[in-house]
């Protein structure tokens, strides 16, 4: 990476570490919503380097909640633990949703990686003894950073905000790596890569097996933050599989900075055609469909390419002023010599 960004990168952190200190606990609530949908998004677009645009990350998000509650009431184990094992068992999901169904192209992947979804919903509701059925598991209120409950929201977004770094540099980390290079050429052009002799099923068997970790890892936070996991929540289709997977087409899904972009604007519009639209389901995804159409169309590499045009267009602008300005320097040398004769051609 060019050090600029570095520097831009480490100021945004500063900016956001800060932001708690000039906030309410309603609008922090929302900074915590949407720092969560940034990693989530960035997670998602990990395995979409390959070109794989799965929509059974909701699996992943729940299979980390529901671990870390499991072990925390029926075994006492420690939240931050419960964590960790949590990202293990979503790693293992991405697995077993991997090695059948990637060999699936485009939209047959797709359909199946909502299938996918489904049956692990269905077994979390009919596995009464372990998960609670339909009406899910209620967190123990446990104040203290050991248990990883609090009663303000200071230091929850300090925690979404460093797992949300961490799923950052771990996409920055693949994408410059030889991994990703090769990730990016297998979903441009996968019979080319593999013919240069590429392993590009392993490559992105990998990438979504550590895509899955860390969805894992923000679906165990949400279990501590929201203090409850049930079926219909925490394998939402709706929140943790489509929302991410548009936040990332929006911004330009498969690059570094566009699941960024795309969550950060996309999630607080969400939230609020959520809450202005509850009576009329489906209305907000509509609406959500016609901006996607309209991004596509306009955009087809999403906000990333957007930028990136108009950045181009700018320099080139910024070229041919220079060029003029060189070329009218240029034309009056000529002038400057024919209107000042040799003294040999004088004589």
């Amino acid at each position: 990476m060019k050090r600029s960004n570095l520097i831009i990168g480490a100021v945004v952190v500063a900016l956001l570490a800060l932001l708690p200190l000039v906030i309410d606990q309603y609008l922090l609530n929302n900074a915590v919503l949407i720092v969560m949908f940034v990693g989530i998004t960035v997670a998602w677009n990990i395995a979409a380097f390959g070109g794989a645009l799965s929509l059974g990350h909701a699996a992943f998000f729940g299979l980390g909640s529901y671990t870390m509650a499991i072990l925390l009431l029926d075994y006492g184990v420690n939240p931050w633990l419960g964590m960790l094992a949590g990202m293990v068992v979503a790693a293992g999901g991405g697995l077993l949703l991997s090695i059948p169904l990637l060999r699936l192209r485009g939209p047959f992947f797709t359909l199946a990686s909502l299938a996918f979804v489904e049956v692990i919903r269905l077994l979390s509701v009919f596995a009464r003894d372990f998960t609670g059925g339909s009406e899910g598991l209620t967190i123990p209120y446990q104040p203290g950073w050991l248990n990883m409950s609090f009663s303000d929201r200071e230091p929850y977004y300090y925690i979404v905000l460093g797992l949300t770094i961490l799923a950052v540099l771990v996409s920055i980390k693949i994408y410059y790596s030889r991994m990703g290079y090769q990730l990016r050429a297998s979903g441009s052009d996968d019979e080319a890569t593999r013919a240069l002799g590429v392993n590009t099923a392993v490559l992105k068997v990998l990438a979504l097996v550590v895509s899955a970790a860390l969805t894992g890892a923000f679906g165990a936070f949400a279990a501590q933050y929201f203090f409850i996991v049930d079926p219909e929540t925490n394998f939402s289709l709706n929140l943790y599989s489509i929302q991410p997977a548009l936040n990332g087409i929006i911004g330009g899904a498969g690059t570094v900075l566009g699941p960024i972009l795309g969550a950060v604007l996309m999630t607080p519009i969400g939230e609020y055609m959520r809450s202005a639209f509850a009576g009329q389901q489906g209305l907000n995804f509509m609406i959500y469909g016609v901006v996607l159409v309209a991004v596509v169309m306009l955009m087809p590499g999403g906000l990333v390419s957007g930028i990136e045009k108009l950045r181009a267009r700018f320099r080139r602008n910024r070229g041919d002023d220079r060029l003029t300005d060189d070329t009218s320097v240029v034309d009056e040398q000529p002038e400057k010599v024919v209107e000042e004769p040799r003294e040999k051609d004088q004589l």
